[in-house]
């Protein structure tokens, strides 16, 4: 064998050393890289690839939305009650910040020059917004800034890369605070609103109503976006124009509330807080509504305290403002008490009697002679006495029981004595079920159907709702039990009933208008950009079955409280009133006892046209309401009367 066989046999000594599984594992890597890159760009061209489509796109191509002039507020004359601004922010994009730390920081001491804004602040924001990915979200980090100011930031935005001057509708509540609990106010969207209102086509900076009209008809307030579509280059300004569509203002609401009037019971309430001699101490809450006694149209309805709502427009400059009136536990300033239940006292009456006379329990004609209290004899002839609020001592018919508020009358006529009057039922128990069954056909215990948030329903008790609700802990056995104590205590509008101003208002109007239970209604019409009507917010009511000629008894039983008995301060010396007062005893949180003042009514006599109910937290209903709806139906009939 040749030297030469013998080299081909064996390789020589370097190839022997040939690193194979270097080589091998090398390769793997190569193809693991291969592979997570092309996975990559499935990733990215098939399953993402719109969304980095979109994105380019955007980044090329800038839509900025033109959020819509919003719709005015206006009362039923036409008069302004709020006024469009605009609101200054400052927004800044993450994005086309520079790159350089440096770079940035500079930018943030210059708009703490420009805003105030504190540049930690505006890092920690920046910062967080690209850990979330959400670098290409414009982030608002001032808003409400003065004019000045914002003219300012305009001008040196030039130079801030990533910086511009945002500037959202806004609103001015021109018309004062004694408006605030009709109109509401508008705010940013919270972020379980912007969830469901991003599926109505809402942007994230478009304000929305919060309360009262705002809320109530932000549909119709709040117009359509309109759009710029720009081209932009690489340091974010724009170039070019590509298009536009103008954005479509919103509607205008006109109300049924008489500016003139709502600003007049506002202060006639504010003014008649102070106790006037009744020895009961200061009220500190009123409200007062003024309706047709027809078609449930609001003239006016005034809760007090009230409150400035353009606080929620510049809530960084009145933050302690904002904060005493949120943690008000005393007077409640944000809660509409012409919508929140009290205890009726004696204007609740008015529904006794009604059932009474369709029950049959009385008629026109029966009268009790009527002394200080009633005496009723219980088990192991044990003597329950309830007293009158006076001794009247006369004999009295149902009309005069209504003009002079006789709380043993309205005990007879719904509980009976257990001897000789029989009440509205077979027993104890029937009685204070068909009580209350009338007081729902008034509309008790359910909301009016106002065009207002925050309504409550008040309470009815029964004896069912006692049963179910006086049991366990802090009651003791049988203390759910019907007795004829709650049928009397229902019959006066004492007890465990509660209604709302609104719905005394909406009993009262039923009664002055033969048997219609209207649907108050805030809002008259809504009309377009153009002027013209989209929309009338139609009269709404149900009938009350029940013979007229028991209504026709009570009018004429609130005729004569206003003519000589309880209610005489209501008369006006423009037109004839009638009205029933109300008193209601309750114990405040220090256990001491006070009282409700209760006045509702109306005017004219024979031909109705207005309901006014007033209600003081504290005081007397003939002393302290009543005067003040007498002057109320003055200042309507010479002023708004239509």
């Amino acid at each position: 064998m040749s030297l030469l066989d013998e080299g081909l046999r064996t390789p020589a000594g370097p190839s022997r050393n040939r690193p194979h599984g270097n080589v091998a594992v090398l390769r793997a890597f190569i193809l693991l890289l291969f592979g997570v890159l092309t996975l990559r760009l499935v990733d990215m061209q098939i399953l993402r690839g719109e969304e980095f489509a979109q994105r380019s796109r955007e980044n090329h191509i800038v839509r900025t939305n033109i959020l819509p002039t919003r719709g005015l507020i206006t009362d039923r004359n036409g008069e302004p009650l709020v006024k469009n601004v605009g609101v200054y922010s400052a927004t800044i994009l993450p994005e086309l910040l520079p790159d350089s730390q440096e770079a940035r920081y500079r930018i943030y001491l210059r708009l703490q020059e420009l805003i105030g804004v504190s540049p930690l602040e505006v890092q920690t924001r920046v910062d967080e917004a690209i850990a979330a990915g959400r670098a290409y979200i414009a982030i608002r980090i001032a808003t409400n800034l003065p004019r000045e100011a914002a003219l300012a930031l305009e001008e040196a935005a030039v130079d801030l890369p990533g910086v511009s001057l945002e500037v959202t509708p806004g609103r001015q509540y021109i018309a004062g605070p004694a408006f605030s609990h009709i109109l509401g106010y508008i705010g940013p969207q919270t972020a379980e609103e912007a969830r469901v209102l991003r599926q109505q086509g809402y942007q994230l900076n478009e304000p929305v109503g919060k309360d009262g009209i705002e809320a109530w008809y932000e549909s119709d307030l709040r117009g359509q976006i309109g759009y710029t579509a720009a081209e932009q280059n690489a340091q974010g300004r724009l170039i070019t124009l590509l298009g536009r569509q103008d954005p479509v203002p919103g509607n205008t609401v006109r109300l049924n509330i008489d500016a003139g009037l709502q600003q007049y019971v506002a202060e006639l309430l504010q003014a008649s807080m102070a106790d006037n001699g009744s020895g009961w101490g200061d009220a500190k809450q009123a409200a007062a509504v003024v309706m047709n006694a027809k078609t449930g149209q609001v003239y006016a309805i005034v809760s007090i305290p009230t409150y400035d709502n353009n606080i929620y427009a510049d809530a960084q400059r009145r933050a302690a403002e904002l904060e005493r009136i949120q943690n008000d536990t005393v007077t409640y300033t944000l809660l509409n008490k012409a919508l929140n239940p009290a205890a009726p006292g004696s204007t609740f009456k008015l529904v006794t009697a009604t059932a009474g006379l369709a029950e049959g329990s009385i008629t026109p004609n029966t009268t009790f002679q009527i002394g200080c209290s009633l005496d009723i004899k219980g088990e192991n002839d044990v003597i329950y006495n309830y007293p009158d609020w006076r001794c009247h001592n006369m004999l009295m018919d149902v009309r005069a029981a209504i003009a002079w508020s006789s709380n043993v009358f309205f005990f007879l006529t719904s509980g009976g004595d257990l001897e000789r009057q029989r009440g509205l039922g077979k027993d104890v128990e029937t009685s204070g079920a068909v009580l209350a069954a009338w007081a729902r056909k008034f509309g008790f215990g359910k909301p009016t159907g106002i065009d207002l948030f925050g309504e409550a329903s008040g309470r009815v008790p029964d004896p069912q709702w006692k049963r179910r609700t006086k049991v366990g802990e802090g009651f003791a056995p049988g203390e759910n039990d019907w007795f004829l104590g709650d049928t009397y205590n229902t019959a006066i509008g004492q007890g465990d009933v509660l209604a709302t101003p609104l719905q005394i208002a909406r009993m009262t109007a039923a009664i002055a208008n033969g048997g219609t239970l209207p649907v108050p209604h805030v809002a008259d019409a809504i009309i377009g950009p153009d002027g013209k009507v989209v929309r009338t917010i139609s009269p709404q009511g149900e009938t009350i079955d029940v013979d007229p000629r028991w209504l026709q008894v009570v009018r004429e039983g609130m005729l004569g409280s206003v003519q000589y008995g309880a209610g005489a301060r209501a008369a006006s010396s423009k037109t004839t009133v009638a009205g029933k007062t109300g008193t209601a005893e309750f114990f405040k949180p220090d256990g001491t006892k006070s009282q409700h003042a209760w006045f509702t009514g109306f005017a004219p006599y024979s031909d109705p046209e207005v309901v006014v109910t007033v209600y003081f937290d504290i005081g007397v209903g003939g002393d302290k309401a009543a005067p003040v709806a007498g002057k109320i139906i003055d200042y309507f009939m010479e002023h708004v009367r239509p």
